[in-house]
């Protein structure tokens, strides 16, 4: 791969990484955008910047969201929103108690 920056290495490699789980070939992929067949090749190794829009266009063939692509921790992406939405879903004093718990256990 050619001399990228890591904030392209790492778009590059989430957008595999997805491609993969959704069983898509990069061939695949570009074609279901509407793109040249090696329009998504060329992207992965790294010959061009892809356009924020085709991007979005990407992910969401993938069977993915903006968020979970741009999510830390991807692999663990559901667990971890859902412990946050059931979080977000507390009381304060149950937050409260929760973080407390948390703190205690380091």
């Amino acid at each position: 791969m050619k001399n990228i920056t890591s904030e392209r290495k790492f778009l590059i490699d989430r957008l595999g990484m997805l491609r993969n789980r959704a069983n898509l070939s990069a061939r695949e992929l570009s074609q279901r955008m509407g793109k040249s067949i090696a329009y998504i090749a060329k992207f992965e190794n790294g010959d061009f910047n892809i356009p924020t829009e085709a991007l979005m266009d990407a992910i969401l063939i993938c069977g993915s969201t903006p968020e979970e692509f741009f999510w830390e921790d991807i692999t663990n992406y559901k667990e971890q929103k859902e412990l946050i939405t059931k979080f977000n879903q507390l009381s304060k004093n149950s937050k409260d108690t929760i973080i407390s718990l948390i703190n205690n256990l380091k």
